[in-house]
């Protein structure tokens, strides 16, 4: 059993507070509002110090990605627990994007100009969801409805992917997952970008049940 020791769990606190300090700036000022320096400031050190813990910008995004792909995959779970279905998933996802919406923007928004997200540090915890709702389709009665699907290759990248993360489902559920899923993501972005105009905060979760009722499941 390896026992850490006291530097190694000082740095694990360190990059703990500047996961929570970046999250709070984002939630604060968005995107703009994220800074090394001003993290630095935040913990009582230097601003050259921040570099031993986040080389630069792109890592702390990397950092702030990770950490709410994590977040609201580990809400999902959570609520899968005592009711598993899609629209526990989508009406947990949307609940998320309402308390931050921020980071919302940045794991689901626009792309980040001129930033690559590193696929080894963040495709498992951004797929999560994803993994949970191909099972939660393959499993449905309505994923036993034949439905037009796109021509074979069509699906050959999606279908590597999902082979990537332990799956292999057949070419109808992977089309009513890509369905289901461009549905939740177009629904809470359409919301939380004011795409459908204003009048519509008290009714997110009506919207989604509807919107998954419609879907079939």
């Amino acid at each position: 059993m390896t026992t850490s020791t006291p530097r190694q769990r000082a740095r694990l606190e360190t990059e703990a507070q500047i996961t929570r300090i970046g999250n709070q700036m984002l939630d604060a000022d968005g995107l703009d509002g994220v800074s090394l320096r001003a993290i630095a400031r935040e913990l009582g050190i230097v601003s050259s110090a921040i570099y031993r813990y986040v080389k630069n910008r792109d890592e702390l995004l990397t950092i702030l990605i990770r950490d709410a792909f994590t977040s609201i995959a580990d809400e999902v779970d959570a609520a899968l627990e005592s009711n598993e279905s899609v629209l526990t998933v989508g009406v947990t996802m949307i609940a998320w994007s309402r308390r931050y919406p921020n980071r919302w923007a940045l794991i689901y928004g626009t792309p980040v100009p001129e930033y690559q997200a590193p696929r080894d540090e963040t495709v498992v915890p951004g797929t999560r969801i994803m993994v949970t709702l191909t099972n939660l389709v393959a499993k449905s009665s309505a994923a036993q409805t034949k439905n037009q699907v796109p021509p074979a290759h069509a699906l050959d990248a999606l279908r590597e992917g999902l082979r990537e993360l332990g799956l292999e489902p057949d070419d109808q559920v992977i089309m009513r997952t890509v369905t289901v899923w461009a549905a939740l993501i177009g629904l809470i972005n359409a919301l939380r970008f004011g795409q459908f105009g204003p009048g519509n905060d008290q009714v997110e979760d009506e919207l989604m049940q509807g919107l998954v009722s419609t879907l079939g499941h």
